[in-house]
C-alpha cells in the first residue's frame, strides 16, 4: 500500500539506485541477474481460503476503503462505475455474439466490440472492488451472475479473442484466466461455499478453444508456455500464474501440488521472460510494439501476485520495474501524444508505431494504471512526474489532432468526456480496479506522494545488456527534450533476435537517423553524469548533455557513419569529421544557435570548451 508511504524529496534522490558503471553480461537465456528475485521482507503467506490476496492483502482494505474517500479515489471509483455500465449497479444489458475466437471473415480476424454497455472478463474485477470497498455482497452477486453467464453460457469478452471459457490459444488463455481470477479473488468472500468450488473447478478444468487437438490449462499455461520468451505471447501465456495463485490452497484444489511445483515453475518461467524476453532495462526482442502484448495483457498483474502471494519480488530494484520504467526513459510528448523511439524496422516481425497507444481493452493500455504497482516505491514518484506532465495532458486538451484517433473515438463512443481525468483506465473495468489500488496520490490532496523530476531520482544513461540497448537522455521537460538510443542488437538467440539498429537522435521535435552498430557481443559501458560512453573497441558512440561544448548535445561516433541515407540535419544539427588516436570521428552537435567550433589539438578534438579524444579502446571527455 502507498497510501501511508511518506518520502521526502531529500529522501528520494539519494536514491539513485542506477549509477552502477557496468552490468554483468547476460547474453544467454539461462543467466540469473544476481539476488533476484528478492524474498519479500517479514512475508506471511496468505491461509487457504484467504482473500483477497492478488493485487492486494485483507489486511490492506483499511487503507484502501480509506483512499476511496479522497478526491482521486472518489474519481477513480467513479470511472470503475462508468466503465462497468449502469454506474455498477447491475449487468450489462449486451454481451458478445461471438462463439468462437475468430469469428471471420478470413482466418485472423476477431470481433471487438468498442462500444460501452457490453460484458466483458474485467467486470466481476470492478464488481469485486466495489464489494471489498463496501462490503455489500450485491456487487459479489453481480459477479457471480456475470462468472455464470460467461461459464454457462460461454459468453466471450468483447475482443472475441479472449473467454473464460475457450479462449483461443494460449496466448489468449493465460491472460483471460489472469484477469478472471482477479474477479474470482475479490468476489470469493461474498459466495456460497458451492459457487467457489464451481469456480475452482471451472479454473482447474478449462482448455483452450483449439481443445481437444491442441491441450492447453491452466497447469500448462503456468508451468511450460508455449514459444519462447523472445516472443510476444509469452507474456500474455505465462500471466496465467496469476489464477493459479489466486485458488492455491482453496477448497477444491487438494489433489493439485501447486505451492509445491506448479509456482517454482512460474517463477522459472517469470525469470525466463526477463533474461529472454525482455531485457534487464525492458527492451524487448521483438521490439516495442509487439512488448505491450506480453506486458500489458496481464504480466505486471502477475508480478504484483507473485509478491503478495509467494513473497517473491520480481520489480524492486529487478527487471520487471523496466516494463514501467522503460517508457520514463523513453516517452517524449509531442502535439499529437506521446511518443517513443520505435524500433519495429529492427527488430525482425516487430510492428506498431511511435505513438504511445493506451486507449484499448488489452495490449497497448493500462501501462501506467499496472505500472504503478509494479516498480518500486522510490521509483513510484519519477513515474508519476512522466505520467502527469507527458501522458495525461494528451487526454486533457480541448481539441485534439488528427493523431490521436483513439482518444476522439473514445469521447464519441462515450468512454470518457472531453478534457476529463482518465487514471489510465479508459475501456476495461480491471484496469480502473489496478488504477485505484495502484494509484499515488500527491500532497496537494492530502496524501503522500508527490511527483518528482526523474532528473532527481534517475541515471540520465540506460544499458540494456541482455539486448545491449542504450538510451542517453538530456532532461525531462518538454517536447525539446533530447534523446539518443543505440541497439547493438546481440540478444540471446531465441525465436525473435533484433537485428542491428540504426543510432537514432530525438531532438527538438525532430527525428535523425545514423549508423549502425556491428557487434555480435556486450560492448563497454561507461555511465557519466551527463551522458555516457558505448564502445566495441572497432565502433563507439559517446554522448555529452553536458553543455561544456557549448550545445545542448555533444555526439561523438567512431566506426559508424553520419546522418544514413544523406539525411540532412536541418538548422539544428551541425556533422564535422576529426581525428584522434589515429582515427576518424564523427562529431555531431545538435543546437538552434550558432554551432560551436570544431578544432584538432595534440591528439584531441576540441568542441567549444569540451574536447573529447580516442584513447585506444573507446571515446574520452575532456571533464
Amino acid at each position: 500500500m502507498r497510501e501511508t508511504l511518506v518520502i521526502t524529496r531529500g529522501a528520494l534522490a539519494t536514491m539513485l539506485l542506477f549509477a552502477s558503471a557496468v552490468s554483468a553480461p547476460c547474453a544467454e537465456e539461462s543467466e540469473r541477474p544476481a539476488g533476484w528475485p528478492k524474498d519479500v521482507p517479514g512475508f506471511v503467506p496468505p491461509k487457504p481460503g484467504e482473500h483477497p490476496r492478488l493485487l492486494f492483502r485483507r489486511s490492506d482494505l483499511p487503507a484502501l476503503r480509506r483512499k476511496a474517500q479522497t478526491p482521486e479515489g472518489k474519481a477513480i471509483i467513479a470511472r470503475l462505475r462508468h466503465i462497468l455500465g449502469n454506474n455498477g449497479e447491475s449487468l450489462p444489458e449486451k454481451v458478445s455474439p461471438a462463439t468462437k475466437g475468430y469469428p471471420g471473415p478470413g482466418k485472423y480476424s476477431s470481433l471487438t466490440i468498442r462500444e460501452p454497455g457490453y460484458l466483458t472478463l474485467g467486470h466481476p474485477v470492478g464488481y469485486g472492488l466495489l464489494y471489498q470497498l463496501t462490503g455489500d455482497k450485491k456487487y459479489a452477486d453481480l459477479g457471480k451472475q456475470a462468472f455464470e453467464k460467461m461459464i454457462d453460457d460461454k459468453v466471450r469478452d468483447v475482443d472475441s479473442r479472449y473467454s473464460f471459457i475457450g479462449p483461443n490459444g494460449e496466448l489468449r488463455a493465460g491472460s483471460s484466466w489472469a484477469i478472471a481470477s482477479l474477479g474470482y479473488d475479490l468476489c470469493y468472500d461474498g459466495w456460497d461455499e458451492a459457487f467457489r468450488r464451481k469456480m475452482v473447478e471451472t479454473f482447474l478444468s478449462v482448455q483452450i478453444e483449439q481443445f481437444p487437438k491442441k491441450q492447453a490449462d491452466l497447469k500448462k499455461v503456468t508451468t511450460k508456455p508455449k514459444y519462447g520468451p523472445a516472443k510476444n505471447h509469452f507474456g500474455g501465456i505465462m500471466c496465467g500464474a496469476t489464477a493459479a495463485a489466486a485458488i492455491m490452497g482453496d477448497p477444491g484444489t487438494e489433489d493439485e501440488k501447486i505451492r509445491e511445483e506448479w509456482m517454482p515453475a512460474a517463477f522459472e518461467q517469470t525469470r525466463r521472460m526477463f533474461t529472454g524476453g525482455f531485457g534487464d532495462h525492458g527492451f524487448y526482442a521483438e521490439g516495442h510494439g509487439p512488448s505491450h502484448v506480453s506486458s500489458d495483457t496481464g504480466l505486471m498483474v502477475w508480478l504484483r501476485a507473485a509478491r503478495n502471494v509467494c513473497g517473491k519480488d520480481f520489480y524492486t530494484d529487478a527487471p520487471g520495474e523496466w516494463l514501467t520504467l522503460r517508457w520514463v526513459m523513453e516517452l517524449v510528448p509531442t502535439k499529437g501524444g506521446p511518443q517513443v523511439l520505435d524500433r519495429k524496422s529492427s527488430a525482425g516481425r516487430g510492428y506498431g508505431t511511435e505513438q504511445f497507444a493506451r486507449v484499448g481493452y488489452w495490449s497497448h493500455s493500462g501501462q501506467f494504471a499496472q505500472g504503478f504497482g509494479s516498480v518500486g516505491e522510490d521509483k513510484v514518484p519519477a513515474v508519476l512526474w512522466v505520467y502527469r506532465n507527458f501522458v495525461e495532458p494528451w487526454e486533457l486538451k480541448e481539441k485534439l489532432s488528427v493523431s490521436q484517433k483513439q482518444l476522439k473515438k473514445a469521447q464519441a463512443a462515450g468512454w470518457i468526456k472531453p478534457g476529463e481525468k482518465s487514471y489510465d483506465a479508459f475501456m476495461s473495468p480491471w484496469h480502473a480496479v489496478c488504477a485505484f489500488v495502484n494509484w499515488p496520490f500527491d500532497a496537494a490532496q492530502g496524501t503522500s506522494v508527490e511527483p518528482v523530476n526523474p532528473a532527481e531520482l534517475m541515471s540520465r544513461a540506460m544499458e540494456d545488456r541482455v539486448h545491449g540497448y542504450y538510451v542517453f537522455r538530456n532532461r525531462w521537460k518538454d517536447g525539446d527534450d533530447i534523446l539518443v538510443s543505440a541497439l547493438l542488437g546481440y540478444g540471446p538467440k531465441a525465436a525473435y533476435r533484433p537485428k542491428r539498429g540504426p543510432i537514432y537522435l530525438w531532438g527538438f521535435g525532430g527525428k535523425f537517423s545514423f549508423g549502425k552498430f556491428l557487434s555480435d557481443g556486450p560492448a563497454t559501458f561507461v555511465r557519466r553524469e551527463h551522458g555516457g560512453v558505448v564502445s566495441t573497441g572497432s565502433q563507439c558512440l559517446a554522448v555529452d548533455f553536458s553543455g561544456k561544448c557549448g550545445a545542448p548535445l555533444l555526439m561523438a561516433l567512431v566506426g559508424i557513419d553520419g546522418l544514413d541515407a544523406g539525411g540532412k540535419g536541418g538548422d539544428v544539427l551541425s556533422v564535422n569529421r576529426a581525428e584522434s588516436g589515429g582515427q576518424q570521428v564523427v562529431i555531431v552537435t545538435m543546437q538552434r544557435e550558432k554551432a560551436p567550433a570544431v578544432a584538432t589539438a595534440a591528439g584531441a578534438i576540441t568542441v567549444g570548451n569540451q574536447t573529447v579524444k580516442w584513447d585506444g579502446e573507446k571515446l574520452v571527455f575532456g571533464d
